[in-house]
């Protein structure tokens, strides 16, 4: 892209950043109640807890949690969302306006990613001492890949022909059946819930977020160059006009 269309991106990046923040809804979904019932679990294990177990420990199914919340509800639903509305098909119908639109995207969604996974960090690290800096940046580093991990499937459902609420529904099964899943498997290890997980994304976010990028660096290669094909595949096939429109 010239600067040009660097600066619309941009600038495109953060009227979507603003337009986030003004739904304080999205902030108490995505970060006050995860952070609500991390506190609630802790204070439910007593004196056990936080001393026996490390800070990312405790909380890396949190953390993975919010990272496809993000994805799931901000980056793919608003894509959904702005088609539906016409907000595409009125402005977005060349190849380099596509590009300008899903850079801004997942700009935007990024930068709001990394906001949470920290305001969540802030918000319940007390029980362990001070705020460490270098510690937040090697969770926040391990964060992101998991919004890009949950972005793959996010771009996808993009792809297909289904309308807002269709995307929510979809989106709100998926997340439930993952969580599901993995619960399951801490509390009930079994062989066939094992295999299955193989392929739980959110499982898979919870493994990086606890053992980091250095124990996973193949997984999180393979992550990276698949958005970037993901992402390639949307610039062509990218839905313009609403489900609902016959023009």
């Amino acid at each position: 892209m010239n600067i040009y269309a660097t600066n619309r991106c941009l600038s495109l990046a953060l009227l979507l950043i603003k337009e986030q923040l003004k739904e304080p809804i999205a902030l108490f979904w995505i970060i006050i109640s995860p952070a609500a019932l991390y506190y609630l679990l802790a204070y439910s294990k007593g004196s056990s807890f936080p001393l026996t177990t490390s800070y990312i420990e405790s909380a890396s199914w949190f953390l993975a949690y919010i990272s496809s919340s993000v994805a799931f509800f901000g980056f793919s639903f608003y894509i959904i969302g702005r088609r539906e509305s016409g907000f595409i098909r009125s402005f977005i119908y060349t190849h380099e306006a596509k590009l300008i639109f899903l850079l801004a995207q997942f700009l935007a969604y990024s930068l709001i990613s990394l906001a949470y996974g920290a305001t969540f960090y802030i918000l319940t690290y007390f029980s362990f001492g001070s705020f460490e800096l270098p510690e937040l940046l090697i969770i926040l580093s391990r964060f992101y890949i998991c919004f890009v991990l949950f972005s793959i499937p996010g771009i996808l459902l993009t792809l297909l022909p289904i309308n807002f609420q269709n995307a929510n529904t979809i989106l709100s099964i998926a997340s439930f059946i993952m969580l599901a899943l993995g619960i399951l498997n801490t509390r009930q290890p079994h062989h066939a819930i094992d295999l299955i997980n193989t392929f739980n994304p959110l499982w898979i976010a919870n493994k990086i977020m606890g053992e980091g990028i250095e124990k996973h660096y193949l997984l999180t290669s393979a992550i990276l160059l698949s958005f970037i094909l993901v992402f390639l595949i949307s610039l062509r096939f990218l839905r313009i006009n609403p489900v609902w429109s016959r023009y």
